[in-house]
């Protein structure tokens, strides 16, 4: 009724009313070479007011047609079909992932604040570099997309696939530990050109951070504090890591590196362990090699938080081994532990003073 009412008293006026999809194509076919002054464009070229543009905008972004940049006089608009790209790179020698980055992707940086591009920077060159050096494979394919307010990374390879090269590598007992071994960060086959960094502030960087390899497959979750572990009914290829990235996160590289780091020496000396990826299907966490899992190479930290979410209930030998045998070994290791069910704290605060007697 309003739009009739509206489309009456334009003809009355003799002001002329031009289709609204007219103005949205006209928005799409010239959004690429007029990104800051779009509005400007279009009002001027349907006469019309600039209210009225920006109306059929909001439309369009709430198609996911178009992305917004910036605020206030530094707005820019650009489609989001131009950043759905996808490209493949032969892995060889003179492969380079700050070279792929500034060739190919950095035309999506145009419309992310600065915080975000440093973020979608880490984690590229991170997890690309990854890829050639160690997934001993012979291409990788990198794909973006953008979704809503989303920055979608994809980075994938051909090679046999991270969780069997750590479960290889570290002679360890299960693939499915390779999953935890990972999440702890400094794990590196690599010491001398590799911290073992990079996929532990990378999978906390992003707002949604996954990997698909063997068969297997993780997810942390950094907007809802959720993650995910499970072995998958199908076989993959090689690995693949997925992250996505919200243009409006907040969060700065700086403070995510100054969290896990020691003050005066500025050294990753701070880990979180998600107790529960020790866990395997039905497990119950009772036996002291269970909880070696979990100390496994904890000697490189100085302060270990545990988080006991989702655990129900622990072993007496698993409590002691993780916070009286091993904490006895290791006094310089700081060992804390939340998010503990009332059964499990019992378990862990006997431990606990059992090794003060």
């Amino acid at each position: 009724m309003y739009a009739i009412m509206v489309l009456t008293l334009c003809k009355q006026a003799g002001i002329p009313m031009k289709p609204s999809g007219e103005i949205k194509d006209y928005l799409l076919k010239h959004i690429a070479q007029h990104s800051q002054d779009i509005v400007a464009v279009a009002a001027q070229h349907f006469n019309v007011s600039r209210t009225t543009i920006h109306r059929h905008l909001a439309t369009l972004l709430q198609q996911n047609k178009i992305i917004k940049s910036g605020i206030t006089k530094q707005v820019k608009y650009f489609l989001a079909a131009t950043l759905t790209y996808e490209k493949i790179y032969k892995i060889s020698p003179a492969l380079s992932e700050f070279s792929v980055l500034e060739q190919d992707f950095s035309f999506i940086t145009n419309v992310l604040p600065n915080n975000v591009k440093d973020i979608f920077f880490y984690g590229f060159t991170e997890i690309f570099n990854n890829a050639i050096d160690h997934s001993h494979g012979a291409h990788i394919k990198v794909e973006t997309q953008w979704v809503k307010d989303n920055l979608v990374l994809m980075i994938a390879d051909n090679g046999i696939g991270l969780f069997q090269y750590i479960y290889d590598y570290f002679n360890l007992e299960d693939i499915r530990e390779s999953i935890l071994q990972l999440s702890k960060g400094k794990l590196t086959t690599d010491p001398a050109n590799h911290t073992g960094e990079g996929i532990f502030f990378t999978s906390r960087a992003f707002n949604t951070f996954e990997i698909y390899a063997n068969s297997l497959y993780y997810m942390r979750n950094n907007t809802e504090h959720d993650w995910s572990f499970e072995t998958l009914d199908h076989k993959t290829t090689g690995t693949m890591v997925k992250m996505a990235i919200n243009k409006k996160s907040k969060l700065l590289l700086k403070n995510l590196f100054e969290s896990y780091q020691d003050e005066d020496s500025l050294s990753f000396n701070k880990t979180e362990i998600i107790v529960k990826l020790a866990q395997f299907k039905e497990e119950v966490l009772i036996s002291r090699s269970q909880a070696k899992r979990i100390t496994s190479n904890l000697e490189k930290f100085d302060h270990v938080i545990l988080d006991f979410s989702g655990i129900r209930l622990v072993g007496q030998g698993f409590a002691d081994q993780l916070f009286r045998v091993y904490a006895t070994a290791h006094p310089k290791t700081t060992i804390e532990y939340i998010n503990a069910h009332a059964d499990v704290e019992f378990m862990i605060r006997r431990g606990i003073e059992t090794s003060k007697r």
